[in-house]
């Protein structure tokens, strides 16, 4: 089987798809990969001299590497990490090709139609553009199961 992707982060909406996709992968006994896309790490002053830009970047990436390692701890069981830094739904979709992702599940942070119009939304960006298909979780669904 191949395997489910899960973008995190610390909201609520990313701990209500990390659960869902967990079942998944435990139901489909199907591979599960997290994943979580740091800032980019151009930073006025920073992105000028590119040693300060690298330092910066191993940061962010040293910082994700240790989000992910905490929440794999917190779903148990065998799960692939995967960081990366840049725009949220490139680097995801980027990522689910890489891995030839049979599902992403990702949250919806439910900010109504304007705030995402004005904020853009990661959902439906990978929504658009994923070459799998996309489990969009809405925010209230955490402690809800798949049985």
């Amino acid at each position: 089987m191949r395997p489910i992707v899960c973008p995190v982060d610390d909201s609520d909406a990313a701990r209500g798809a990390l659960q869902l996709a967990a079942e998944l992968a435990e139901s489909l006994d199907a591979p599960l990969v997290l994943v979580h896309v740091a800032p980019p790490t151009e930073a006025p002053g920073i992105s000028a001299a590119p040693a300060g830009q690298e330092r910066l970047r191993e940061a962010e990436i040293a910082d994700a590497q240790l989000f992910l390692e905490r929440v794999a701890r917190e779903v148990g069981g065998a799960v692939s990490l995967r960081t990366a830094t840049g725009a949220p739904a490139d680097r995801i979709v980027e990522i689910c090709r890489d891995e030839d992702a049979s599902l992403v599940v990702l949250g919806s942070r439910g900010r109504g139609e304007l705030a995402s119009a004005l904020l853009g939304s990661v959902s439906n960006a990978v929504a658009s553009s994923a070459p799998c298909p996309v489990v969009i979780v809405p925010p209230d669904a955490i402690g809800r199961s798949l049985s």
